[in-house]
């Protein structure tokens, strides 16, 4: 049986609610923009920091995360992040000022990067590696449906006539969170020597990591300096490679991605995450712009694609054992890219708003069979200190992924829509009147269709990955030769 225990489903609740809180966060702001304009009275371009100082922070304690937990321990550290998102939390909630909000923010983020791989550390290693698929499909639940069900309960909190809401609601779920964690997570073990955390390696990643995310993220400032910003961050993660490949306890045991099974994990998270998570920006457009709609009817259309995830992650979970990764994760890639492509190529001004929630509902599917299965999968055999740098990269990889598919589909879009238009901007569009769109119209769905391709080809590409995979047969032979050789691979 395959089951998780009491302790370990209780376990997985308490990382879950943890996952929850840090990935809503992320996004429940982003319809309080407007109104946070308005109350500090400043432009959209200083406000967006709100959201980018989130992001870039959460980014920067990732990598530390496994560090961090070497040294003094996977649930002292978690438990710290909790209280650390609480206070923060209570910050944001009480500040008067712009600076003071988006300096909350960047606190907030700070917690939130450690919990997400954290957590995934601690699930994974609770349960025996067969049951990692169940331990992920309650944990993993809100890092799929967060980013979707954020901006609908902010639409709901902001219903009280305050933003204020948005971030004093996390409070007592951190304070929940602690309670449960001392309660019902395992203490750390008894500590040798304690690990030195790789100071160097740190100065060089972190500031990488975040130069290559806000180059790629960032909407405002010349181009140039955005190219450059994100080059440099580059060379710095390159010059961290290549040292962490010669230490013996680096910050990030970057070699795992070596490890052919881990690798093609993280190829296929990043090559579907990217498409996936960059796409999710046409659906304001289409529905706000292009049929005048209202955000409401923008939230309600992605609460399928929401559905689809939760209810095929369970469904995935129980079948990754029995049918294997190559398997579970091709099928819901086939079924993302497929139903993906049938909405290019039948989207039109009038689309049926029905058959447009069917299709996310079957994308959303496909992406639940994805995303955690794969994480779990990749990372099936790993303990220990590889366990936990897994966890930070899967979560790194997954986060810039989600920047750069943003950024890019963002990008594309607006180029289409330009060239298509005679040189017309989204932004001219949003103003104009609905008469002026609806003249409009034909192109703009055009513009959409085309970047709904350009998204699925990258798509394609997991898809060729997984295929490459080895089937569930020759996984179980493999591990058994291992377990004869000692437990290493001949």
């Amino acid at each position: 049986m395959n089951k998780l225990t009491g302790s370990e489903l209780r376990a997985a609740v308490v990382l879950a609610s943890g996952g929850l809180m840090a990935v809503l966060d992320a996004t429940i702001v982003a319809v309080a923009l407007p109104r946070l304009m308005v109350t500090f009275g400043t432009s959209l371009a200083s406000v967006q920091w709100v959201i980018t100082a989130y992001t870039l922070a959460m980014v920067a304690t990732m990598p530390l995360a496994a560090g961090l937990a070497a040294r003094w321990g996977v649930r002292r550290v978690y438990l710290g992040a909790l209280a650390g998102f609480a206070v923060a939390s209570a910050a944001a909630g009480v500040t008067g000022s712009l600076a003071g909000l988006i300096a909350a923010r960047a606190a907030q983020g700070l917690s939130g990067g450690l919990m997400a791989p954290l957590g995934m550390a601690i699930g994974f290693a609770v349960v025996a590696p067969e049951r990692r698929g169940r331990m992920i499909a309650v944990t993993g639940l809100p890092m799929l449906i967060g980013p979707v069900l954020g901006p609908v309960l902010g639409a709901l909190l902001l219903g009280t006539g305050s933003w204020r809401p948005l971030f004093f609601i996390t409070v007592p779920l951190a304070l929940l969170g602690m309670a449960g964690a001392l309660a019902w997570l395992p203490a750390d073990g008894a500590h040798g020597p304690r690990v030195r955390l790789d100071l160097l390696g740190a100065m060089l990643l972190v500031p990488g990591i975040v130069a290559v995310a806000y180059g790629i993220s960032a909407q405002e400032g010349p181009v140039w300096g955005r190219v450059g910003t994100a080059a440099i961050g580059a060379v710095l993660v390159a010059v961290f490679s290549v040292r962490a490949l010669t230490r013996p306890e680096p910050l990030l045991r970057i070699g795992l991605l070596r490890n052919p099974t881990f690798g093609r994990g993280a190829a296929i998270l990043a090559l579907y995450a990217a498409p996936y998570f960059g796409t999710v920006v046409l659906t304001p457009a289409y529905v706000q712009i292009l049929r005048s709609d209202s955000a409401s009817v923008t939230a309600a259309l992605m609460v399928p694609g929401a559905v689809g995830m939760g209810i095929s992650l369970q469904i995935a979970a129980r079948c990754l054992e029995r049918l294997g990764p190559r398997l579970v994760v091709g099928t819901g890639l086939g079924l993302a890219i497929g139903s993906g492509l049938v909405q290019a190529v039948i989207l039109r001004p009038d689309t049926p708003y029905l058959v447009l929630g069917l299709l996310g509902l079957l994308q959303g599917a496909g992406t639940g069979a994805i995303m955690m299965p794969t994480m779990a999968s990749s990372s099936r055999d790993l303990h220990g200190p590889d366990l936990a740098s897994a966890s930070a990269i899967l979560s790194m990889v997954t986060t810039i992924a989600n920047g750069i598919g943003t950024a890019a589909v963002s990008a594309l879009f607006t180029v289409l829509t330009g060239a298509m238009t005679g040189g017309g901007s989204l932004a001219a569009l949003a103003d104009a009147g609905a008469a002026a769109r609806a003249a409009d119209a034909a192109t703009l769905v055009d513009a959409q269709r085309l970047t709904h391709v350009a998204a699925l080809v990258v798509m394609s590409l997991a898809f060729v990955v997984r295929l490459r995979s080895p089937s569930r047969t020759a996984v179980i032979l493999d591990r058994q030769d291992s377990s004869v050789n000692g437990g290493h691979a001949p």
